[in-house]
């Protein structure tokens, strides 16, 4: 645990959050939440995890780009890298989640399952009702 506020619940993704290391993750929404008391912002949610990314300038622009648009809802099911790193706010050094393109040759995500028919028990076709 880098700090004693990675322990403060949160729907909200945070360095913290990602172990060190980079994680491969697929879009599966866009939407924009109450993220402060009095201000909303945008948010990006992932198959993969759990709480959402909420979006700055910097992380907003490079989806942008690694997607090829500005449309968010065009963004669902891209996929890209979450890491964690450190930036420069208010002349200190913060940790931070930066966005980049997976590396090439990185397997496109999978489609969607089906759900699976349950094996043996008795589905009832139309001809089989009694009516």
């Amino acid at each position: 645990m880098g700090s004693w506020r990675d322990s403060i619940p949160s729907k909200w993704l945070k360095a913290g959050d990602l172990d060190g290391k980079p994680h491969l993750v697929t879009i599966k929404r866009f939407s924009v939440e109450k993220i402060a008391e009095d201000k909303q912002g945008p948010v990006v949610w992932f198959k993969e995890q759990e709480k959402g990314l909420g979006l700055n300038i910097t992380n907003g622009k490079k989806i942008e780009d690694i997607c090829g648009s500005a449309d968010p809802d065009k963004w669902v099911g891209k996929r890209i890298v979450i890491f964690p790193t450190e930036t420069e706010f208010r002349g200190e050094t913060v940790d931070c989640i930066r966005v980049r393109a997976p590396k090439p040759g990185t397997k496109p995500a999978p489609p969607p399952e089906p759900e699976p028919e349950p094996e043996g028990e008795f589905v009832p076709e139309d001809d089989d009702v009694p009516f």
